[in-house]
């Protein structure tokens, strides 16, 4: 970490400057995760830089990203994530949020991320080795409703028209979703969706932009 901690901390206080302060437990992760781990090798120079890199897919680039910084930072806070949560992440990119969650959740909690790419969900699995309180699936997320039942926390790092309905109702009781919903790039809103008893609260964060769902589960 010496080499490049200059730059970590760079990192933080451009977060901060352009979304506020940063909660302490994620403000570790950011520090103590090694993004460039988990951008391409041509990108690793600008891997503590507040921005989205394209990934590598046999789709092409710009079909998958690893998200800007500060976006998993919305997410978290979003979710308002605390040691020993079980958080259900759909769509694992590199395995990056997988691991910044891994650190702010804590030995007593436990990410599964789930990835539709054959190709990234071998890459993430890779690159989140080692990690005991991780789990890659390889599956379409959308499709998972029965994944929820063992988390109390959920987010979706791509966008999608609307969140299935199967998702939301398997929602448990005080657990939160968090998705970017939107069919147009510009026009993407970030959801909370939380279970209290049977009714569904909805709250809109703000304007967001993600990548678009590939996914063929319909709503």
């Amino acid at each position: 970490m010496a080499d490049d901690r200059v730059q970590r901390f760079a990192l933080i206080d451009t977060v901060q400057a352009r979304i506020g302060a940063v909660p302490a437990r994620i403000r570790d992760a950011l520090l103590e995760v090694d993004r460039a781990r988990f951008v391409r090798e041509i990108d690793r120079p600008r891997a503590w830089i507040d921005e989205p890199l394209p990934l590598d897919t046999p789709h092409g680039e710009h079909v998958a990203t690893i998200s800007a910084p500060h976006v998993y930072v919305l997410g978290f806070d979003a979710l308002n994530l605390q040691p020993g949560d079980r958080l259900l992440e759909l769509g694992s990119g590199s395995g990056y949020g997988a691991a910044l969650a891994a650190h702010v959740v804590g030995p007593h909690g436990f990410v599964t991320t789930v990835e539709a790419d054959p190709h990234l969900a071998r890459n993430s699995a890779k690159n989140l080795e080692g990690l005991r309180n991780v789990r890659v699936v390889h599956d379409d997320g959308l499709g998972r409703p029965d994944l929820l039942a063992a988390h109390d926390r959920c987010w979706l790092t791509f966008s999608t028209a609307t969140v299935p309905r199967a998702l939301l109702d398997a929602l448990p009781e005080g657990a939160s979703l968090v998705a970017p919903v939107g069919s147009a790039a510009t026009d993407q809103r970030f959801v909370r969706y939380t279970r209290r008893g049977r009714e569904l609260l909805t709250d809109d964060l703000g304007a967001v932009r993600f990548v678009p769902s590939r996914s063929r589960i319909d709503d």
